[in-house]
């Protein structure tokens, strides 16, 4: 039986908690459980089959385990042997393809994005561009795993293929330019706003950038590394009014 559109999203609402359960042994299997059981009675009068065949481990980028789910429903509704045999391979080549593009778009991009300009909007103290950030931010976040998941039950084993080919090496490489170019220009802002307020100002932005230089060089994560200096940016907002 063909899933519906409505099934699909009390899916896509569970995977939204998908981390909730997270733990060392199975990581996100027990959120992905959660997830294939409330879809696994409109698959078959037995879910309790489809539930046993998902409790090995599972982990991915929370951000792209939507796509897996989707191709693991598919999978499960063509209901044949043979992919029913490959399903734990199916994951696992589907999980390693997808959890180093995710980290690269959602942690090595967008978030870095999204934290420059909140950075820039606060030390032009533009409170509107902070909360316009946020919602985007979020917006696009839900609208990926929404599109991941109808994506992945469409394709089914195609899943794979798609996301190894050149074209998602293209997009990895424009996503970490457009982090660069964030972090550029948020090094362009700091030190344009603090040169003009003083060398004192721009002492602190130029100590700040090479504190930051020094934490990647020993291989802290960007991430962190953009969310403490978060604070210092608005201090130093705060001083240059």
């Amino acid at each position: 039986m063909r899933l519906s559109r409505r099934d699909l999203r009390h899916v896509f609402t569970r995977l939204l908690f998908v981390q909730a359960t997270l733990h060392r042994k199975g990581m996100q299997n027990v959120g992905v459980l959660h997830a294939l059981d409330a879809a696994a009675p409109r698959l078959t009068r037995h879910p309790e089959s489809v539930l046993a065949r998902h409790t090995d481990h599972f982990n991915t980028n929370p951000n792209a385990a939507p796509i897996v789910v989707g191709g693991v429903l598919r999978i499960e509704e063509d209901g044949t042997q043979a992919a029913l045999a490959a399903l734990p391979r199916f994951k696992q080549a589907a999980c390693s393809a997808l959890a180093a593009m995710g980290d690269v778009l959602v942690v090595g991009g967008l978030k870095p994005l999204a934290l420059t300009l909140a950075v820039v909007s606060a030390i032009y103290s533009f409170f509107a561009g902070l909360v316009a950030i946020v919602v985007l931010y979020n917006a696009a976040l839900l609208g990926g795993r929404a599109w991941g998941l109808r994506f992945g039950y469409e394709r089914g084993w195609g899943v794979v293929e798609a996301f190894t080919g050149p074209r998602v090496q293209r997009v990895v490489m424009l996503a970490r330019s457009l982090a660069a170019l964030a972090g550029g220009v948020l090094v362009g802002v700091i030190a344009r706003r603090s040169f003009s307020e003083g060398t004192d100002h721009l002492a602190i932005a130029a100590a700040a950038t090479a504190g930051a230089w020094l934490a990647m060089k020993r291989g802290v994560n960007v991430g962190r590394i953009a969310i403490v200096l978060f604070p210092l940016v608005i201090v130093i907002a705060m001083l240059v009014k």
